[in-house]
């Protein structure tokens, strides 16, 4: 058991020393590595990469630095039995040397390879772990998680002259005589870099620096300027004016942190708390892409308590369901063109949304480096230069073109808008219409998932098997048909929409108090519980034998019964009285963080992926670990959030409500309206300028 770990010791020590004068000298590792390699076939265009292998070999017997260091940069993979599936060696070493510039015959290249040990196909349904069986048994073995022992991501260090099919050779060879074995089936080359190579800046990188400079500088010189002129002095209808009180910081500050009195207040602290939950999910699916060393303690935690939570991503429903009730809401709150509220609606979400997909596709590259860097971020970035135009149409949904994490869900939300202002125009025509329409709408929002998840054979929740979605994150097909598509996730929406017409006919400010505390603290319980039995399916699920018919009633009505669940909590502390929970929801700090909450939403996996991507070593699966990112992430995704509001949400707002939506024709202002022309919804701030 020691020969491995000593010949291993040998290839892989900063120094190698020479035997002693009076023993014969021996083959070392590196001859029979060179053996090996000299067996392979090689094709006419990879002999320089086996010359230079030989070459390296031959100066590290040497003890020549050049190519010590080289060798030196390379590392076996080692833990992949217990999770560890990205090895990443040192990057930095293999694309840092001394001599990068000065002797570029010395130059190398870092590539990752895509190391498959097995075939997926032999994998076995239940986990076989006999100490005294084969390594084949165990590596065949499937885990709670789904992340693959029989595969692994391996970061090697090689001269610059290999090319790929001479990478996926050498890789295979130096592993299976590492390992003692010949269980290296595949090695596919994912991506190489050369050292000193570095992607070229280009045009929209420089226009993207002049615009955000231009923006801040444009609200520095905005809030001085209605900071020191009189307002009589000013014409409320010039240019002037109005751009300078659609970026005045402090008009836009004071909207943000303005609180109304009208405002269902609990909304706010649910809105804010589901994004921290959408972060931390987050967090942990980039921990996991980026590589978990200890992938089996990760299994542990969900095949106890864990396991309660493995369908959180229905948290992103909350957002939903709350769109559904305000956007009705407004609806039936006073008069207005429905072409323009749709508009108005693009535009509150098209602000963030473009800036965010400007910056994947002309900065993000340019933030970082590391040995995942490219796979994480070069390849979102070449997917949004080629879908970019679906996504601001607000008709991309689909995973395998969706340029970022979070960006399924704009479009989403603008398609469903179109669904509910549809549904208010049938109830205006005609209110039996409108009923009906809802109805038929409610029912299909529930058979299609139900339907498709049944004909299929897909699973209710589609991320307990994340081993898949590592592998295989954009081919997910039944992800986007069941999970990105509007046509899919339509009923929670539909719940708000219901819970909003209710709202507005029995408004809260008439019905204080109507629901007596004993019924409000039953119903907010049986609202919790619920929730927690829906979120307890990727669980009950995951561990019994799957039957289609459970499987398409659950993906049919598990949306409605959370969306429920959270209308019926935001009913409870409307109506009724909610001791505690009402309390903390409705707490002051949550309305200007709601307000941000889209924001936040937007700009938080840029914060995930620049710290995961950009490690030079495997992430510790901890508990404590994904607080504290979470944490860290949150802090950030708030300041760039609230700059994002200032200088880019609130000003395009103001500017297209007085362009194209004035209202100083309006005879009567709305009561709701505060000071200074401020009309304050959950999440957005209305502003007119005069």
């Amino acid at each position: 058991m020691c020969l491995p770990f000593l010949l291993v010791f040998i290839l892989f020590s900063d120094q190698v020393y020479p035997l002693a004068p009076h023993k014969p000298q021996a083959d070392t590792f590196l001859d029979s590595l060179a053996h090996k390699l000299k067996l392979e076939t090689w094709e006419r265009d990879e002999v320089p990469c086996l010359e230079n292998i030989l070459n390296i070999f031959e100066n590290v017997k040497n003890h020549t630095l050049w190519a010590t260091w080289i060798l030196n940069a390379n590392a076996l993979p080692t833990g992949n039995l217990y999770g560890s599936y990205v090895h990443y060696a040192s990057y930095d070493q293999c694309m840092k040397p001394p001599w990068l510039h000065t002797h570029p015959e010395l130059n190398t290249k870092y590539c990752m390879t895509e190391v498959q040990l097995s075939d997926i196909s032999n994998m076995k349904k239940t986990p076989d772990y006999d100490p005294f069986g084969s390594i084949m048994e165990f590596i065949d073995s499937p885990t709670a998680s789904g992340m693959p022992v029989n595969y692994f991501m391996w970061g090697v260090c090689i001269p610059a002259v290999c090319s790929s099919p001479a990478v996926s050779k050498l890789s295979r060879v130096v592993y299976e005589a590492a390992t003692f074995s010949s269980i290296a089936s595949d090695v596919t080359v994912k991506h190489c870099q050369e050292a000193g190579e570095s992607p070229p800046y280009s045009t929209g990188f420089y226009i993207f620096i002049a615009m955000t400079f231009t923006l801040a500088a444009i609200a520095v010189a905005s809030t001085y300027y209605q900071m020191h002129v009189l307002s009589e002095d000013q014409s409320s209808n010039s240019l002037v004016t109005i751009i300078t009180k659609s970026f005045c910081m402090v008009k836009n500050r004071e909207d943000l942190l303005k609180d109304n009195k009208d405002e269902i207040r609990v909304m706010n602290g649910i809105k804010f708390l589901t994004a921290v939950t959408v972060i931390s999910v987050h967090v942990l699916f980039y921990m996991a892409l980026s590589g978990i060393s200890n992938a089996q303690d990760y299994d542990k935690a969900i095949e106890g308590k864990g396991g309660l939570f493995l369908h959180i991503d229905i948290i992103v429903d909350t957002f939903f369901a709350i769109s559904g009730l305000l956007h009705i809401k407004g609806l039936l709150g006073r008069r207005q063109n429905l072409l323009s509220v749709l508009l108005k609606r693009y535009i509150r979400l098209i602000g963030p949304f473009a800036v965010l997909i400007f910056y994947l596709i002309s900065v993000s590259k340019h933030t970082g480096s590391g040995p995942g860097w490219y796979l994480g971020i070069q390849e979102e970035t070449n997917v949004c230069e080629q879908t970019w135009l679906r996504s601001l149409l607000m008709i991309n949904t689909d995973i395998k073109d969706i340029c970022h994490a979070v960006t399924w869900y704009v479009p989403c939300d603008y398609q469903f808008a179109i669904l509910g202002t549809l549904l208010f125009y049938f109830h205006q025509k005609n209110k039996r219409l409108g009923y009906t329409a809802y109805a038929a709408a409610v029912v299909f929002s529930m058979i299609i998932p139900g339907v498709l998840t049944y004909w299929f054979r897909l699973p209710v929740v589609h991320f307990m098997d994340i081993g898949k979605m590592i592998r295989e994150i954009r081919d997910t097909w039944e992800v986007t048909y069941t999970y990105t598509s509007p046509f899919s996730r339509a009923s929670a929406y539909l719940v708000g929409v219901a819970m909003g017409y209710l709202m507005s006919i029995y408004k809260p400010a008439d019905y204080r108090k109507s629901v007596s505390m004993t019924w409000s603290i039953l119903g907010t319980a049986i609202s919790l519980g619920a929730m927690l039995a829906t979120l307890s399916i990727g669980y009950i699920t995951k561990f019994r034998e799957y039957y289609p018919l459970e499987a398409a009633f659950l993906a049919g009505t598990n949306r409605i019964v959370w969306a429920a669940a959270i209308c019926c909590i935001i009913g409870m502390c409307e109506y009724g009285t909610v001791p505690i929970i009402s309390s903390i929801l409705g707490w002051s700090v949550f309305t200007p963080l709601s307000r941000l909450s889209y924001g936040i939403y937007m700009i938080h996996p840029i914060i995930v992926q620049r710290h995961k991507f950009a490690q030079r070593a495997p992430h510790k699966f901890d508990p404590y670990g994904v607080v504290l990112d979470t944490t860290s992430t949150l802090v950030v995704s708030i300041g760039l959030s609230y700059a994002m509001w200032l200088f880019v949400e609130a000003p395009l707002i103001n500017i297209t409500n007085q362009l194209f939506f004035n209202r100083s024709k309006e005879p009567q202002p709305s009561k709701s309206r505060g000071e200074k022309g401020v009309q304050h919804q959950n999440g957005v701030a209305k502003t007119k300028v005069s």
